[in-house]
């Protein structure tokens, strides 16, 4: 039976050497407590050489040999008195703040600092998801904004982690240690692992501003602080050129025949295999990359012609017909991998390890999408070619044939049609027009 593990951490000596200390020379004693495994250490105000030290002296906790001198005793009562002081004060702190223990919070109490937090040690993605629910409760917001919020939170949780900024655990951080800083890198991580529009990271910010603003009027953080925060929106695109980067780019079905006739006919075999899973991801209802790259032969039903996947950005559970396009490129890709449908990942990758996860999307959709121009430019299509553009070509052709907003808005596997209708909203009213002319009302 294994030993138990204690509630509280103690601390210990030793000394503090580096590459350059000498032999003959007197060594800093230091204080160390480890927390969550980081080390947290403090001069004490002693030096020794290190023929004097014995780190078994006190216990193990370290000390001074009796050759250091008469003295020797006097030292080593002091130390020991420190550090079961420190011992005593940080156990009853665990006691009343239990697995709440924090570097900082150690690093308080070695450098007598207060360790009581204004924040009252609230997590900041908790103070954020329980403002949504009051504002639920008050009717200020709808079922979908609220649940859209909470799968925005989920999201800042994975980007904590994901970049190392947690600190009391992995993916969590207390009210008082949001930032302008830690708010900017969460807008760039998004863009760039994510390949979110500055309106999709503008619509995650919106309960983190609106928790921001509670929390300064609670005492929390500082109005100054707050103000800050609260102008970090990303500002619409002004110029007529970033205003044109922002239209939906998708195929024609002219442009989608040029694409599939380059396919056939181009003689590099991996550039061939990006472009199936193009196809593939447009025939099989607007795949994001990121859903095709993490596609496995379990979430398809060949015998009810269906896919069955939870989405990767949303987390929502996804059920599209599978056409016979679709079908087609999967006979190309059966038995050439193995749990991975297009062997973008290793067998054995850990879907649940989102740092990981992120990392190998990032690095999938710049090679895809550079593969992807270059197809484009050689099969006369008129603008950058990039995977999402599978996505909105499915919604727009799908839209132009005749599909309800709310069933193309399904199969993409959007929360709500609001932000479908967001989206392609300029591509409704040609379609009523159609709709319009075939009432075929008589004239005057």
């Amino acid at each position: 039976m294994g030993k138990a593990s204690r509630p509280s951490p103690t601390g210990h000596f030793r000394l503090y050497k580096t590459n350059r200390s000498k032999d003959d020379h007197p060594l800093v004693i230091q204080m160390e407590y480890t927390v969550k495994s980081v080390a947290v250490r403090r001069s004490t105000g002693f030096s020794v050489k290190e023929k004097d030290w014995n780190p078994k002296e006190n216990k193990g906790r370290g000390g001074l040999r009796a050759g250091y001198g008469p003295d020797y005793r006097n030292v080593n009562n002091r130390l020991v008195k420190r550090v079961t002081e420190l011992d005593t004060k940080i156990a009853e702190w665990c006691e009343k703040h239990p697995n709440q223990l924090t570097v900082e919070i150690v690093r308080a109490f070695m450098d007598g600092l207060p360790t009581t937090r204004d924040d009252k040690g609230i997590d900041f993605t908790t103070f954020v998801s329980d403002n949504l629910q009051h504002e639920l409760d008050r009717n200020k917001i709808g079922q979908s904004v609220y649940k859209n919020g909470i799968s925005g939170m989920n999201i800042f949780k994975m980007f904590l982690k994901a970049e190392k900024l947690g600190t009391y655990a992995c993916d969590k951080i207390y009210v008082s240690e949001i930032s302008t800083g830690i708010i900017d890198r969460y807008i760039k991580w998004r863009r760039e692992f994510k390949g979110n529009s500055d309106e999709t990271i503008n619509h995650a910010l919106t309960p983190i501003l609106k928790a921001c603003q509670q929390a300064m009027i609670q005492g929390y953080i500082s109005s100054s602080l707050n103000a800050a925060i609260q102008d970090m929106r990303i500002a619409k695109a002004t110029s007529l050129q970033d205003a044109d980067q922002t239209k939906v780019k998708h195929l024609t079905k002219e442009q989608l025949v040029k694409l599939i006739e380059f396919y056939h006919s181009d003689t590099e075999a991996r550039r061939r295999e990006y472009v199936e899973m193009f196809l593939f991801a447009l025939y099989a209802c607007g795949l994001r990359i990121v859903d095709i790259f993490t596609l496995q032969w379990g979430d398809i039903d060949l015998e009810h012609r269906t896919l069955n996947k939870i989405q990767v950005k949303t987390r929502n559970r996804n059920v599209v017909p599978l056409t016979d396009q679709a079908l087609e490129i999967l006979e190309k890709w059966e038995g050439r991998n193995g749990r991975f449908v297009f062997g973008l990942l290793p067998d054995d990758f850990n879907l649940d390890d989102a740092a990981s996860l992120y990392a190998r999307r990032n690095n999938v959709t710049k090679c895809i999408n550079q593969s992807l121009t270059v197809v484009g430019k050689k099969a006369g299509i008129p603008f950058d070619l990039t995977f999402h553009v599978a996505r909105h070509t499915f919604a727009v052709q799908s839209l132009n044939n005749g599909v309800q907003m709310t069933m193309v808005s399904q199969l993409l596997g959007h929360s709500s049609t609001e932000i479908t209708e967001k989206v392609y909203a300029h591509f409704i009213p040609a379609k009523l027009r159609d709709e319009l002319l075939k009432m075929d009302l008589p004239s005057l």
